[in-house]
């Protein structure tokens, strides 16, 4: 069965990850976390909630969004690089197959490292007596789903570029997006016709991580949480955009010379 297949090809990139000590390293970043909290804490913050939670999803996302990107954009060049690959496409599974069993396991790493960083952000926003709302849940939630997306773009570049240019590339879409789509504003507000249909294209292809990032609302003391349809919305993006990047990916992978 696929999903026996997909689990165990998860399972490997998870267990590369382990032997890379890459979970060690992000349980290092959560104690640096805790270390700041604690020498912020120092100082004081009373009246200071909204920067603190501010502080921490900055953080939290910037850290997580490392993860991914290195984690999609070395498994399947590592893969080749080793030879390791060889065995396994010698097996009755096809490439198809190993693309998606690769990316479930890009997944599940970068959310278990998303979700050790945010369990000790909660410990360190704790320490502060500030409350985890609801609108906290929505922003884990909302940020998984952007995660998987940014492991589903790592893994597509991967197949198309050397490691480190499509690392590069994805840290660029995935840090650069706010600036990217501002940019393609400004100049729709003030092309041509033509050129407007061009932006708004461009506009549409390109990968909207900001939609994910729920930080900004997430920060504020007292908000109440997104209508559901709007995260019902962002599942259905990322489903499809996901899908659509894994199809881009086998349309080059079916067709390289391995």
């Amino acid at each position: 069965m696929k999903v026996t297949v997909y689990k165990a090809l998860a399972r490997g990139v998870l267990l590369e990850s382990l032997r890379r000590k890459d979970l060690w390293v992000v349980a290092i970043l959560g104690f640096l976390i805790l270390v700041g909290a604690s020498a912020l804490g120092f100082f004081g913050v009373q009246g200071l909630q909204v920067f603190v939670k501010d502080l921490a999803v900055t953080v939290l996302g910037a850290f997580s969004t490392i993860v991914a990107v290195l984690t999609s954009t070395r498994m399947l060049p590592e893969e080749i690089k080793q030879r390791t690959l060889y065995p396994l496409l010698s097996r009755p599974i096809s490439r198809l197959d190993l693309l998606v069993g690769k990316l479930l396991g890009a997944i599940v790493v970068t959310w278990m490292s998303f979700l050790i960083l945010a369990a000790l952000t909660a410990l360190a926003l704790a320490g502060f007596q500030v409350a985890f709302e609801p609108i906290m849940l929505q922003y884990m939630i909302a940020k998984m789903m952007g995660l998987g997306l940014v492991c589903a773009l790592g893994l597509t570049f991967s197949v198309y570029m050397t490691p480190s240019a499509a690392a590069t590339s994805a840290l660029i879409f995935t840090f650069g997006s706010t600036i990217i789509v501002r940019a393609l504003t400004s100049g729709y507000e003030s092309a041509t016709p033509a050129m407007q249909v061009v932006f708004k294209l461009l506009n549409a292809i390109l990968p909207q991580f900001t939609l994910f990032d729920l930080g900004s609302r997430a920060a504020n003391v007292g908000w109440s949480p997104v209508p559901l349809w709007v995260m019902g919305f962002l599942l259905g993006y990322w489903v499809l955009y996901t899908g659509g990047l894994l199809a881009i990916s086998w349309a080059r992978f079916q067709k390289k010379a391995i």
